[in-house]
């Protein structure tokens, strides 16, 4: 008797603890998991609930102790002249299709950000500018005639798609009159054409205005560090010679009325230095709506130290894109690009070309990017590139104002990236490279890449696709 009222206790205990503990059911937190894989296209997927059983002693991403770093805005892509001029040879169907797959959060990536080029970049179907007269300060014979062909007309496109657009705009080069060599192609800025240049920018700004599009922000000059040595538009300022400008252009926009703001530098990580300077001694900490940064050289980790020295002066990340010949960056390159980018104090991500042909065409400059999307101009479609890839998971998720968390834990060799919007919910996502398939001895290969999380007391697991790389968002919010 004795024997068997054990069993039967045992049998008990067990039975309650398979119904009230172990059984899948809704639990405590709302979850939802999406993915991309290299064998399926953006998808939603099954999975289970939060539980309070550790599934693992390996470390769990902790979202509890993360620490706030930053706070996020958007992600975003250039509309350059080569990207709209492509866009206007579609059909129009086939054109929106591929901008409601850009910046449509319910059928696409959601991307909110857009960075218009002042004149041409490298990336234009011709080298122009809006004012050749030399000596035009006033700029009475300056227009933007050009860029109503098929700049603006897409750029409306989109705004239709989404009217939620954040527009800023950069050039590559002032008129060739106002530098030292003369011309539109390399060269110095030349000292005493800082008003004329003021008023360039300012009528550029107006120009949007009177076309219906509002133009937020406006650097001084894109990479105003750089010399491309005669290969397409380019010009170097000095530190002095760019706040001499910007403080001009300031001056411009609130004599006319206008909301937009000047940003700084729009330039590599290594210009830390450079923006000391600017912000303390040459006195633009009061003056600027902002820091543009570019991810091509420099470290990144030097940006939070100025930005905890000026926590005021949001900081954003303006260019960088996919590139022909550039396996690296995958999906997982480019997690943990945005992931740096955003944990130390920016609060956006663009990109560059919104879209180029599958040879990285139409270009003025030697370069070998790609675009956002690749498209067949002969029949449209497009292809997403290995970075769209990632804002697909980003973009429909994380809100306006969201926090950007920096969180510690194990990543199973994964790059995640950690938020909370403003309703409470938690936005993770990883990008895993797990393409590598079997290895070592005969009936021997690496585990799966498993997605380990620990919330309120709570973990989740979530296993990676492997033989495939593959970009998963966990959504997630205790009830």
């Amino acid at each position: 008797m004795k024997k068997y009222g054990m069993i039967a206790c045992l049998m008990m205990a067990v039975g309650t603890a398979v119904a009230g503990t172990y059984l899948p059911g809704e639990g405590n937190f709302d979850v939802s998991v999406y993915q991309t894989t290299g064998e399926r296209g953006f998808h939603e997927v099954l999975t289970t609930p939060f539980t309070v059983h550790a599934y693992t002693n390996r470390a769990p991403i902790d979202v509890d102790a993360a620490e706030v770093r930053g706070t996020f805005n958007w992600l975003g892509v250039s509309m350059t002249d080569a990207s709209c001029y492509l866009l206007s040879r579609l059909r129009p169907e086939k054109r929106r299709a591929l901008l409601e797959a850009v910046f449509s959060a319910g059928k696409g990536a959601g991307l909110r950000g857009v960075r218009l080029n002042i004149g041409s970049s490298d990336y234009a179907t011709a080298v122009y500018n809006y004012n050749e007269n030399d000596g035009d300060v006033e700029m009475k014979k300056f227009s933007v005639a050009r860029d109503d062909h098929w700049v603006f007309p897409m750029v409306k496109e989109a705004m239709a798609v989404n009217p939620d657009l954040f527009i800023f705009a950069a050039p590559w080069s002032p008129p060739g009159w106002m530098k030292t060599t003369g011309n539109f192609i390399d060269g110095h800025f030349k000292d005493g054409c800082e008003q004329a240049y003021a008023n360039y920018l300012t009528a550029y700004v107006k120009a949007c205005r009177d076309r219906g599009i509002d133009v937020r922000a406006v650097t001084a000059q894109n990479e105003a560090a750089l010399s491309t040595k005669g290969t397409y538009p380019s010009c170097v300022f000095s530190p002095r010679q760019e706040a001499a400008v910007v403080k001009l252009f300031a001056a411009r926009l609130k004599e006319e009325g206008l909301s937009t703001v000047p940003w700084l530098w729009d330039h590599n990580y290594k210009g830390v230095a450079r923006l000391q300077l600017q912000l303390d001694e040459l006195g633009l900490s009061s003056v600027v709506g902002g820091v543009a940064w570019h991810s091509y050289s420099g470290d990144v980790n030097g940006l939070w130290p100025l930005k905890k020295r000026f926590p005021n002066i949001p900081f954003y990340h303006t260019e960088m894109g996919t590139a022909k010949h550039a396996p690296q960056r995958n999906e997982q390159w480019w997690c943990g690009k945005i992931r740096h980018a955003l944990e130390n104090g920016c609060q956006s991500f663009t990109g560059w070309n919104l879209c180029l042909d599958a040879d990285g065409q139409p270009l003025v400059g030697p370069h070998l990017c790609m675009g956002l999307v690749t498209v067949d101009p002969e029949t449209g479609d497009f292809t997403p590139s290995t970075l769209y890839n990632v804002f697909r998971h980003i973009g429909p998720f994380v809100k306006d104002g969201a926090q950007v968390l920096k969180a510690e834990g194990d990543e199973d060799g994964m790059e995640t990236i950690l938020f909370r919007n403003p309703d409470g919910a938690y936005v993770l996502v990883a990008a895993c490279d797990a393409g590598h398939g079997f290895k070592g001895r005969p009936g021997r290969y690496y585990p799966r890449p498993k997605l380990y999380v620990k919330c309120a007391g709570e973990y989740k697991y979530v296993p990676m696709p492997f033989g495939t790389w593959s970009v998963t968002t966990v959504v997630f919010k205790k009830k």
